[in-house]
């Protein structure tokens, strides 16, 4: 019994924020709703382009083999493919669109849970503050817009604390400020699960390890170690970088949609309204609110981590407000406009400024007397409950639109199928994961190949790439089969019975690299035409046509990934030695 209970208390933070998580997913788990937000639709069909890839044993990195209307389209690829391929193994062992949810959902809790509770404890917290932490960041908008919405950008947020753990340390660590080892692996997470975080990222701990080299008495050493981390963070990422290189080195992509106002999607708080995307929320705008008063007011009683913290948390939540003029300096640098949306900003904040707010309450507490100090620690615990409460409740208000009207939570209305709430229902419970393809039917157009004489916003004011890639995809299925080969190519199949001298439009889209054999003949890039948005056109016979679509690329991904896999292994390994060789001298300790 008393091993039972050392056990329980040594595991008490991680059994906290498992509870966590599930008090937050409760209301999924007893109404069994599915969220249907905005980009259902282009995930689920990632999610499942990889499930069947695995199922079937048919592989292609770069092409959509069963998602996607089976297009050959460049997606996982380019938009996280190791966490698109964690989600797709999910779904492979599930065979449900509400047990993958949950468990996609309870993942992504953990991890930002684990994550809050890491960097918290590098900043020497108690393991009670740490685990208060890590709950607050769980039930915070970044993370869990997956939760409620789909929203992929909760996946980054998960694993941003842990690039925070190596910047806080490279500050702290004089002696060893750069563990090469942990800030590669890191940052490669970052990377190869959702690339705008990792660019926020990168942005925010250049000051980190600017201070860290400053203050360095061993510059060298420092040096070598940075570039250490680099390396292996390209052997560790090698196939996220060759991809984009792959792609974008050798087509005009499309870029995502210029919003017409970028103060329109900023950040902003609310009293009367839950948070949401945009909408910090009563409780979390007063966090970030006192925390930056009260550092004005006691700059000089701060730490330089502390002040880094609090500067770099507050600098990023002042770029997701419309307090700073978005619409102006995106018309002086249109660059700037691929940011889409301010308010993505604010993960940042969330990631450093939660943990100053709970280390300013703690240093108030010492200086308070013992009643004080527990009307402080229950307050802080009444906070957190309010927080959990509201996380909680917008779970149970997704619940009950799910119940009233399924697609409320998204703005798929104009792209349903299927109309009947109880259908729709049905369907996404459907064992047959299909069917929510043929509820939800919504053209995305990202990382669509489109012509090098044109520019994205050019394309945009000349059409609506959403309506096409829904008529020359969607609609264009009619009297075509459609067949997944075992090389991991396309076959369709149809009868041409017109006159041979038209044009006939396929519903694939093609690349640079992409390889097209008509009839049993490989296609020169002169016999054969593309739209706007890269569909194929070519010039069919008469009678029965087949056509492969494939993709050949510069460099073989087969060798990339196993170059990854020895680095991820190595990687591994070194991993379990410094845990084991850690545990092992504490135990020393102890026996001491």
């Amino acid at each position: 019994m008393l091993s039972a209970k050392r056990v329980i208390k040594k595991r008490l933070p991680f059994i906290t924020i498992t509870l966590v998580a599930l008090f937050i997913l409760l209301p999924q788990i007893n109404t069994r709703f599915i969220p249907v937000g905005s980009d259902i639709s282009f995930h689920y069909n990632r999610f499942y382009d990889l499930a069947e890839q695995i199922k079937s044993g048919n592989y292609n990195y770069y092409m959509a083999l069963y998602g996607f209307n089976s297009s050959g389209r460049i997606i996982n690829a380019l938009y996280g493919y190791d966490i698109a391929f964690l989600n797709g193994l999910i779904l492979f062992f599930t065979q449900s669109w509400l047990k993958f949810q949950l468990v996609s959902s309870f993942t992504c809790l953990i991890i930002a849970g684990s994550g809050m509770y890491g960097l918290m404890r590098t900043l020497d917290c108690t393991k009670t503050l740490a685990t208060i932490g890590a709950a607050i960041y769980m039930a915070s908008a970044p993370v869990m817009y997956y939760v409620r919405a789909l929203g992929f950008s909760s996946w980054g947020a998960a694993f941003l604390p842990f690039i925070f753990i190596q910047a806080i340390r490279s500050v702290k660590n004089r002696d060893k400020p750069i563990n090469f080892v942990f800030l590669a692996l890191s940052m490669s997470l970052l990377v190869n699960t959702h690339t705008l975080s990792a660019v926020l990222a990168t942005l925010a701990i250049i000051p980190f390890f600017l201070v860290s080299f400053i203050q360095s008495d061993r510059k060298l050493n420092w040096i070598k170690d940075m570039i250490l981390a680099i390396l292996l963070f390209v052997f560790l990422s090698l196939n996220t970088l060759t991809a984009y290189l792959e792609v974008f080195l050798s087509n005009n992509i499309l870029q995502p949609f210029i919003p017409k106002s970028f103060v329109t999607n900023a950040t902003y708080i609310s009293i009367t309204e839950m948070y949401g995307n945009r909408n910090i929320g009563i409780f979390f705008g007063a966090i970030f609110i006192f925390q930056l008063i009260y550092f004005i007011r006691n700059i000089k009683q701060t730490s330089l981590l502390e002040r880094l913290m609090t500067i770099v948390g507050g600098t990023f939540l002042l770029l997701s407000t419309s307090l700073f003029p978005w619409d102006n300096i995106v018309a002086t640098l249109p660059f700037l406009s691929i940011i889409q949306f301010p308010f993505r900003f604010s993960v940042i904040s969330y990631v450093l400024l939660i943990p100053m707010f709970l280390k300013t309450i703690t240093a108030f507490e010492r200086n308070l007397s013992s009643k004080q100090s527990k009307i402080m620690s229950t307050s802080l615990l009444i906070l957190v409950g309010f927080i959990l409460v509201e996380a909680n409740s917008n779970m149970v208000k997704n619940a009950q639109r799910w119940q009233d009207d399924p697609v409320a939570m998204g703005n798929n209305r104009s792209n349903l199928i299927e109309t009947e709430p109880d259908n729709i229902r049905n369907n996404l419970r459907s064992p047959d994961l299909t069917k929510v393809f043929d509820t939800i039917e919504k053209g995305t157009p990202d990382y669509l190949p489109i012509s090098k004489n044109t520019t994205s916003q050019e394309l945009y004011s000349k059409i609506d790439p959403y309506e096409v890639y829904e008529k020359e995809i969607f609609d264009n299925q009619k009297n075509i089969t459609t067949t997944i080969l075992d090389n991991g190519t396309i076959q369709l199949i149809w009868n041409n019975k017109k006159n041979s001298s038209k044009k006939k439009q396929l519903p694939l889209i093609v690349y640079e690299h992409s390889v097209i054999e008509l009839n049993g003949k490989i296609l020169d890039k002169s016999e054969y035409d593309t739209s706007d948005i890269g569909s194929l056109i070519i010039q069919p016979k008469n009678g029965k046509n087949t056509i492969i679509l494939s993709y050949k690329p510069v460099m073989n991904m087969t060798y990339v990934l196993i170059i990854k896999l020895i680095a991820t292994l190595l990687t591994i390994g070194y991993c379990s030695i410094k845990a084991y060789s850690k545990l092992f001298i504490r135990k020393e300790r102890v026996y001491e």
